[in-house]
């Protein structure tokens, strides 16, 4: 008797907890669940990545670094989504043509 209580408990309870898929597949990142629709200021943000379904996710997100080293869910449908890439790519270009002109400007080694 005590065995099947036991059993019976399993089968009604394990489902209920969280599964290990939920953590994604990259070792120690866990997946959005929901989106931030408050825009986030762009003097706060520090990076992204983008979060698929590839990785064990149920939805996709782009997820926003903050300087606090936050991490904010949202969505690339919504307009200041959309906006904070543009001007982060835009800031990565500029900091590579920096890149690219300084060492042009000191070909070799320079001190």
């Amino acid at each position: 008797m005590i065995t099947f209580t036991a059993a019976l408990l399993c089968f009604t309870v394990g489902p209920l907890s969280p599964a290990p898929a939920a953590l994604g597949s990259r070792m120690g990142k866990s997946c959005c669940t929901s989106y931030n629709r408050k825009p986030v200021p762009f003097q706060v943000i520090k990076g992204y990545r983008e979060q698929t379904t590839r990785e064990n996710c149920r939805m996709e997100a782009i997820i926003f670094y903050t300087a606090k080293k936050n991490e904010i869910c949202a969505t690339r449908r919504d307009e200041w989504v959309r906006k904070t890439l543009e001007l982060l790519s835009s800031k990565l270009k500029k900091m590579s043509k920096v890149r690219s002109d300084a060492a042009r400007a000191c070909p070799g080694r320079c001190l």
